[in-house]
């Protein structure tokens, strides 16, 4: 008998001890929601706050002021300036041309990003315009690539990962346009924006994948007159 009253108490504890941790991470998904929505109110309000101060029409009549308060260019130029110097794979050419790769893949993004909001995003050619630059992104960084004497076989497998995640991107630019969630551009806009942000770790990825599985491919290819090591050994 004193063996089954142990027993309940300790489920009776363990049920207690549940039910808190299930309470705390309400209340920390409740909190963490809340930032995030004030996060993005406050970065709106910035924006209706510069269009006032340059006598534009409306917050919504521009996205230009997003290229100055997103995040997305801040974090993906840290990427650029501090983790791709410190990021090794196999020997310094192979390591070259993987930072190579990134460097040439995010400057033109974010030159092509930075281009757009300079337009004038309307509701009518919004889907048009962020549908024309994504594409164009992967034009004009293939074709710098090539120009700046990245191997093919490395160009082609690096596509070839990122082809996935690129159609993923063009898809929900269908979704963020046709939803009523966005009640204005600047969000729809804001919305792009994160998504960028969000796949720009997934590129580092890519690449790091593309030089590790042409360990034998790309082994004595020459990249700027040097000679490209095996991966291991």
């Amino acid at each position: 008998m004193d063996e089954i009253l142990k027993l309940a108490q300790g489920i009776g504890d363990l049920t207690v001890l549940v039910t808190i941790s299930a309470v705390v991470i309400y209340f920390l998904v409740k909190y963490l929601s809340i930032v995030m929505e004030w996060r993005k109110q406050k970065l709106l309000m910035d924006v209706s706050e510069h269009a006032n101060n340059t006598h534009e029409a409306s917050a919504f009549d521009s996205v230009k002021p997003l290229k100055d308060s997103h995040p997305y260019f801040t974090k993906t130029t840290a990427i650029v300036d501090i983790k791709l110097p410190i990021t090794v794979i196999g020997g310094p050419v192979r390591t070259e041309i993987f930072r190579d790769v990134l460097k040439i893949f995010y400057a033109t993004q974010l030159e092509k990003m930075g281009e757009l909001l300079e337009k004038n995003i309307t509701k009518e050619n919004f889907l048009n315009e962020n549908t024309k630059t994504i594409n164009n992104i992967i034009k004009a960084a293939n074709e710098k690539m090539e120009e700046n004497e990245i191997p093919e076989v490395v160009r082609r497998k690096f596509w070839e990962w990122n082809n996935e995640r690129h159609e993923y991107v063009l898809s929900t630019l269908s979704d963020i346009d046709s939803s009523t969630v966005f009640g204005s551009i600047v969000e729809k806009e804001y919305a792009v924006l994160n998504l960028l942000q969000a796949n720009a770790s997934f590129c580092l990825m890519d690449a790091e994948k593309t030089l590790k599985n042409l360990n034998g491919d790309l082994t004595g290819i020459i990249y700027k007159g040097k000679e490209v090591e095996p991966l291991h050994g």
